[in-house]
């Protein structure tokens, strides 16, 4: 049994293979339609850019300075505030407010102040650190006396 309809069809048979000189021509009729459509084109374009050249150029401009009316909106006052969005203003240009930094500016100068606080032993931390450190100098101070004292001892 075979699968769908009719013969399988080989894979040479329905090849088609177009000749260079079939190529060739095509390629010869398709320059010559399309340098006859710039010529055409040309003529007519040209004739109406010398036509309109200083009118067509103020029209541009009124037009893209007034934007065209949709729908009903020339007939109806809308109020709809969600309707224009003004373009995002940074804090910088708005009058009388200061530049508020980012979570990450934020985070950063905290870690700064916190190393300054550090280096200059204001912290609990560095505090408790020192505390500690003159403790353990006590301590090694009290051993090189009692270990003086017993090499003295031991001597006499």
């Amino acid at each position: 049994m075979t699968r769908g309809r009719g013969k399988p069809k080989y894979k040479g048979h329905s090849r088609h293979f177009t000749s260079a000189d079939q190529l060739e021509a095509e390629r010869k009729r398709d320059e010559e339609r399309q340098r006859r459509r710039e010529a055409r084109d040309g003529d007519t374009s040209s004739e109406e850019d010398s036509e309109n050249s200083g009118s067509s150029e103020d029209e541009s401009e009124d037009e893209s300075k007034e934007r065209k009316a949709k729908g009903v909106e020339n007939l109806i006052e809308v109020s709809n505030p969600n309707r224009n969005r003004r373009a995002q203003v940074k804090t910088e240009q708005v009058e009388g407010k200061k530049a508020q930094l980012t979570r990450r500016q934020k985070e950063e100068i905290a870690r700064q102040n916190h190393q300054k606080a550090q280096q200059e032993c204001r912290t609990e931390q560095a505090q408790a650190d020192l505390a500690r450190l003159a403790i353990i100098r006590k301590q090694r101070e009290e051993a090189a006396a009692k270990a003086s004292a017993a090499a003295s001892a031991s001597k006499k």
